[in-house]
């Protein structure tokens, strides 16, 4: 099998970010229009489950119960695929695994259920919970996709980890950066070139922006749907045919199964 020349850490790095900023999208167009489900965020879905179960209300409890649903069958589904990439040495598979995410995304810009004020009216019909599932689907596929970025785990669908991470790689990159004034005989320019180059500096800064395109991404999707409806989801699905087109030529679903076939291995 010909062995193509993998996407390098930066480049990993970029196509994180701008899955965060689809995930980010994604989950604001949902959140509107399916009538405050998350479509990615299952934290918020878990407390809404909690919510109508101490409120004894059990017609919006399936709700949020069918986007986590859906969200755990394609996250599973996905790292199926990725195990069995990984066994059989296939390099693209973030091409296949970001073409159904694409798929699913165009299915749901193009339904069309009766909406009023940017949000489907009939919360218990069929159509409404297929539209649920189809885009919690969708965002399970996404996580499963691209999670492995050097020693960082990323999540590009949610933050909460990425925050919890944040915040401990800060505070190590303070003390390292307290420690390197106290013993340094050099000026801070210095110090400054070393931070650029010192791990957890740069880990807090790069989380930090895994958050932050996570708001601009919700941001985004919610000025687009407020224009667009439905159809707002057109534009993270060109996003991901660029990342289809990137991955066939410079596979970064690589690292992904490395780390499946670590785990196979432990």
């Amino acid at each position: 099998m010909t062995t193509s020349r993998e996407l390098g850490i930066v480049g990993k790095q970029a196509i994180a970010l701008s899955l965060t900023v689809v995930g980010g999208f994604v989950d604001a167009v949902g959140y509107i229009a399916l009538f405050q489900v998350f479509t990615a965020n299952m934290s918020g879905n878990s407390v809404h489950v909690g919510m109508y179960l101490g409120q004894l209300d059990l017609a919006n409890l399936a709700r949020p119960v069918c986007a986590i649903l859906a969200y755990i069958l394609g996250v599973v589904i996905t790292r199926i695929v990725m195990e069995v990439a990984a066994r059989s040495d296939f390099q693209r598979i973030a091409s296949f695994t970001l073409a159904a995410e694409a798929v699913l995304l165009l299915l749901f810009a193009r339904a069309n259920p009766a909406m009023h004020l940017g949000t489907i009216v009939d919360l218990n019909s069929p159509a409404y919970f297929s539209l649920v599932a189809l885009l919690a689907f969708a965002m399970g596929v996404q996580t499963g996709t691209l999670t492995h970025i050097g020693l960082l785990t990323v999540y590009t669908t949610f933050v909460t980890g990425t925050l919890t991470k944040f915040s401990e790689s800060l505070v190590r990159a303070l003390f390292w950066i307290w420690d390197e004034i106290t013993a340094s005989t050099t000026g801070a320019s210095d110090i400054v070139r070393r931070a650029a180059k010192q791990t957890d500096v740069r880990d807090t800064l790069f989380l930090a922006s895994v958050w932050s395109c996570y708001v601009v991404g919700a941001v985004i999707g919610t000025v687009i749907k407020s224009r667009w409806e439905l159809r707002a989801l057109y534009l993270p699905v060109g996003v991901l045919i660029i990342f289809i087109v990137i991955d066939m030529v410079r596979p970064f679903g690589i690292e992904e199964e490395r780390h499946q076939q670590g785990i196979s291995a432990s």
